[in-house]
């Protein structure tokens, strides 16, 4: 059973669970979200599948879901046809509404770690969701800096380059980029969280979010290990500017980029590329990904 503790130097809250020690590595022929008798989705047919983590990192205050995109062992997010890749969107906000009603807990964070190399243990493509019932060291901090204005709405030096903007969203590269080929898909309009997003919004930025993740795929010739992380404020009334991150731990030539001394330790990040760099060498791919999507809807 999992527990929290806080930590008395720094008062952040952690996670500890012994269990999670026991979660299953991947197998395809015994795939724990794959269809069928004895496994976490069952034997009933479905499109998308939502269920409590089986290994959480705390239940009761707050709780841990995953989210399976698809009944196909071998999908991916980033190519699923574009109506099942929207439909993942809803669920998302949908549950995000759910579990914002919630008296224990103070903050939703959906994620997918995509590939072995950034910690999925299961290969079926899936993502998941904590509900914390606490908020996060870097949410606490974010919201700061929200109190009087929202950076992000506001255009500056500190703006990072923009690989691409439409109606409704930008994707850029952060102008303070903590990993490698660091993008932000944030929508144009200020919107605290999921559920504040209009059908257009969601519509368009299912398309971008797929082409941001075959723009780095393209680039790097490699199924991309990377952290896709949507931040955003579920509070009454926030002022927060929410956004989804995307955080590859590749960075071509066969390198890999490893949170060591400096991260770890004291959480203070060393980016090995500047943002101009991200987007002159990620813009041509993107502009070619995005126009053969275009081309195919």
């Amino acid at each position: 059973m999992p527990f929290l503790r806080q930590d008395v130097l720094s008062g952040e809250w952690v996670s500890l669970s012994a269990e999670r020690q026991q979660r299953p590595l991947t197998e395809a022929k015994a795939c724990p979200f794959c269809r069928g008798e004895g496994t976490e989705v069952g034997t009933t047919s479905f499109d998308v599948a939502v269920f409590e983590n089986k290994f959480p990192v705390f239940r009761d205050p707050g709780t841990a879901e995953v989210v399976v995109y698809s009944p196909h062992h071998d999908d991916d997010l980033a190519y699923l046809p574009r109506e099942s890749a929207a439909l993942v969107w809803e669920v998302w906000k949908e549950r995000s509404e759910s579990l914002r009603q919630r008296e224990d807990v103070q903050s939703v964070f959906i994620f997918e770690n995509r590939g072995a190399k950034v910690g999925a243990s299961i290969a079926h493509p899936h993502g998941q969701i904590y509900a914390y019932p606490y908020c996060p060291p870097r949410l606490e901090k974010e919201r700061m800096h929200f109190e009087s204005r929202c950076p992000l709405c506001l255009s500056g030096e500190q703006a990072g380059p923009t690989v691409f903007k439409n109606r409704w969203w930008r994707i850029e590269v952060p102008y303070a980029m903590r990993m490698p080929f660091q993008l932000w898909l944030r929508p144009l309009r200020h919107v605290a969280h999921l559920g504040g997003l209009t059908s257009e919004e969601v519509s368009s930025g299912v398309s971008l979010m797929q082409d941001i993740v075959r723009s780095y795929d393209s680039y790097f010739g490699l199924r991309t290990a990377l952290v896709m992380a949507l931040y955003q404020d579920i509070t009454i009334g926030a002022t927060y500017h929410l956004r989804w991150d995307f955080m590859p731990l590749d960075r071509g030539q066969g390198q890999m980029k490893y949170l060591a001394g400096s991260e770890l330790a004291m959480g203070a990040f060393v980016a090995d590329m500047t943002p101009d760099f991200v987007k002159s060498e990620l813009s041509p791919v993107w502009d070619r990904i995005h126009r053969r999507q275009e081309r195919r809807t």
